[in-house]
């Protein structure tokens, strides 16, 4: 039953919706998750089978389940390839690339602008959660990014931040009834869409493109915080709590979530 139970948790950690709970599936979960964190050869098991594909455990969390880093070349990679990801594939313009690496990160701190509101977010089932469109993602960036701007230099050649390509973008055309394939709003669209794809992002969808609401399920955020960088999220989370205007809408997160 050893091998049966380790290849259900790892079946469990390869599913980003699924989360630990007290009932039905999640109870089972919850079940073996409290396995591999008392019981030294099961864990022992479990982690022998990573690391033939290439995998370790980055953490074993009872809110979040069992967390995974792959290799990138991995049978497990997430994606399965890690040149699907919308920040790694081939642009004509390198700015391109690096604006799109700019949108996950900028998710998170729209969302959560602090490090309490992080933890609160991670840590509480019940806690709303806030959503947003591409517009209004696309339009906290360029603030972001224009708010950097004012306060530095030209940069080194080669040595530009992430926000500095961001400037680079196209302008979107606020009269616009869609959204300009060549502007901000698509790439942040394209990136959205893409974490929707993934279910790590959910969305409800608008009348248009540009009403559709998204917002980070609670495994991206626990994932994301130990694979984004640090100081551009907690220099993002410091310029969004420095915002004023209307709050953005929240809602309250899925059962299991």
């Amino acid at each position: 039953m050893d091998g049966t139970d380790a290849g259900r948790l790892l079946a469990f950690a390869l599913d980003v919706t699924a989360a630990p709970g007290n009932n039905g599936q999640a109870g089972h979960y919850r079940d073996l998750l409290d396995r591999y964190r008392t019981d030294a050869a099961f864990r022992r098991l479990v982690d022998d089978i990573l690391e033939g594909v290439g995998c370790n455990v980055a953490m074993a969390d009872p809110h979040h389940g069992l967390l995974l880093d792959t290799d990138p070349s991995g049978p497990w990679a997430w994606p399965q390839r890690a040149a699907d990801l919308p920040w790694n594939k081939n642009f004509e313009h390198a700015s391109a690339r690096a604006a799109r690496l700019l949108v996950p990160v900028a998710l998170l701190a729209y969302v959560a602008p602090s490090a309490a509101d992080f933890d609160e977010l991670l840590t509480d089932p019940s806690a709303a959660t806030v959503t947003c469109t591409a517009p209004q993602l696309a339009e906290f960036i360029a603030d972001y990014a224009r708010h950097k701007e004012s306060d530095a230099t030209d940069p080194v050649e080669g040595e530009a931040p992430l926000w500095w390509h961001w400037l680079q973008m196209p302008a979107h055309v606020p009269t616009a009834k869609r959204v300009a394939r060549r502007g901000a709003e698509y790439l942040v669209h394209e990136v959205l869409s893409f974490l929707h794809g993934q279910r790590l992002v959910v969305k409800t969808s608008g009348s248009t493109v540009r009403d559709n609401l998204y917002r980070p399920r609670r495994l991206f955020l626990a994932r994301c915080r130990a694979m984004l960088a640090d100081d551009l999220l907690n220099d993002l989370q410091a310029y969004a709590a420095t915002r004023t205007g209307p709050s953005p809408s929240a809602t309250t997160p899925e059962a299991g979530e």
